[in-house]
């Protein structure tokens, strides 16, 4: 049988397509092994606050084109009392905020010394109140890269990537997000046996904590405005 995957970067407290297109699929792949940017969502994410949306950002401390696997956190910023008092703050008159928090609270870890040790167990906090049961790989540890290395070893660009990590994990059905159509050369994963479609993710509008209403904030949005029950129609509507 065919196995559909997808992949995309961890995200700290990542948006609803995220989750979307985790659950649309056999096996979701957290491609840890890609360059961090610091304008990216490796290690931040936004809320919706009074005055409008608001960052949470990890004290991320990466060398110049260093992966996200081995970006460190400085550990003497206390961004676990922070981001939690700005939830609280933000979403106090929400009667989901306080059993959510209280969860979220234990699954924050601020002896985390590496991006990776803060943000996947958040992912996988999120994907299960979401009900997302999607079995995780996470590229640094299942040397998808080295696959990529080793098949094309003139490293040619992000579709071969693609392709090997498929290649390695058995898959032969890819899930790419709208994005991927400015870079993906569809032609060349069919000719590696390899089937594409693209996420067609609507973005729902729902009831916030604040007006008016912010699209593409974090999840943690979604699930503290309007609890559990909401949010799972969402990401599966």
């Amino acid at each position: 049988m065919a196995v559909r995957l997808a992949g995309i970067q961890p995200g700290y407290l990542p948006w609803l397509g995220y989750f979307d297109q985790m659950r649309r699929v056999d096996v979701f792949v957290v491609a840890d092994e890609m360059q961090f940017t610091s304008n990216g969502w490796a290690h931040r994410n936004r809320v919706r606050g009074p005055d409008g949306p608001h960052w949470l950002t990890l004290p991320a401390r990466p060398s110049p084109r260093q992966r996200i696997a081995d970006v460190p956190l400085d550990t003497a910023v206390p961004w676990t009392t922070s981001h939690l008092a700005t939830l609280r703050n933000f979403y106090a008159g929400s009667p989901f905020a306080p059993d959510l928090l209280r969860a979220l609270a234990s699954v924050l870890d601020a002896r985390a010394t590496r991006l990776v040790d803060a943000t996947l167990p958040v992912l996988r906090f999120l994907a299960k109140r979401l009900g997302v049961t999607t079995p995780l790989v996470i590229s640094s540890e299942a040397g998808l890269e080295r696959a990529y290395e080793e098949q094309f070893p003139d490293l040619p660009g992000p579709t071969h990537r693609i392709i090997a990590f498929m290649k390695k994990l058995g898959a032969t059905e890819l899930l790419e997000g709208e994005s991927g159509q400015d870079y993906l050369d569809v032609a060349l994963c069919k000719a590696h046996g390899i089937e594409v479609t693209f996420q067609r993710y609507a973005h729902p509008v729902y009831a916030q904590m604040h007006a008016p209403f912010v699209s593409h904030l974090s999840t943690l949005d979604l699930l503290l405005s309007c609890g559990e029950h909401e949010a799972r129609r969402a990401v599966r509507p």
